[in-house]
């Protein structure tokens, strides 16, 4: 897989961007180039999980491990949240309630 300039290949390992996604995307960042990348990382993030309403074990693990391994704090703990609001599995809301990041653990009910 080739190298994005917004999106790591695990983003497109999981399902959240595809090579058109990520293109309009791109598009998109170039036309406002004041927006710092987590912008758009967040609104990639969102348009696919609007797009799967309800997800499925593995969509919700997917997302919940993208956004522990972003290295931008802010941007991975809300992608962590957002995977644990929507439903998931209980194995992943157990280890949300032992995460070290606190707002983690408050989404999982901790």
């Amino acid at each position: 897989m080739n190298a994005h300039p917004l999106f790591p290949p695990a983003w497109f390992a999981a399902g959240v961007v595809t090579s058109e996604s990520a293109a309009d995307f791109a598009r998109l960042a170039l036309a406002s180039p004041n927006r710092p990348v987590r912008h758009w990382l967040w609104a990639a993030f969102r348009d696919w999980s609007e797009e799967h309403e309800r997800l499925t074990p593995d969509e919700c693990r997917a997302a919940y491990a993208l956004g522990e391994a972003d290295p931008d704090q802010n941007l991975g703990t809300a992608m962590m949240c957002h995977a644990v609001l929507r439903k998931c599995p209980t194995d992943l809301r157990d280890a949300a309630r032992q995460s070290d990041r606190a707002a983690v653990r408050r989404a999982a009910g901790a």
